[in-house]
C-alpha cells in the first residue's frame, strides 16, 4: 500500500504576495495565529480571504515536484506570549 500524499491548503501570503502550499497539519497548528509554515519553509502571514490568489510560489512548486518529497525546511516560529489576567 502506497503512502497517502498530504492534503494541501493554498494560502496567499500578505507579505510576499505568493500563494503557498501548506500541509493540513501545519494549517491546524497555525490557524489561531494566522501564520502557517509552507512546504518551502516560508512562514505565511495569511492575506484576507477576499484577496485573489497570487502567483504560486516557485519554491513550493519545486518542493512539491521533487521525488521523493524532500525534507521541508524549518523556520523558527515565534511563540505567543500569553498575558495572565489578574
Amino acid at each position: 500500500m502506497s503512502p497517502v500524499p498530504p492534503f494541501l491548503v493554498h494560502i496567499r501570503c500578505d507579505t510576499d504576495g505568493y500563494t503557498h502550499a501548506v500541509t493540513e497539519d501545519e494549517f491546524a497548528v497555525g490557524r489561531h495565529e494566522g501564520r502557517f509554515r509552507a512546504v518551502c519553509g516560508h512562514v505565511v502571514l495569511a492575506a484576507p480571504m477576499i484577496e485573489e490568489p497570487g502567483r504560486f510560489d516557485p519554491v513550493c512548486r519545486d518542493v512539491l515536484r521533487a521525488e521523493p518529497m524532500a525534507e521541508v525546511p524549518r523556520q523558527e516560529r515565534r511563540r505567543l506570549r500569553r498575558r495572565s489576567r489578574r
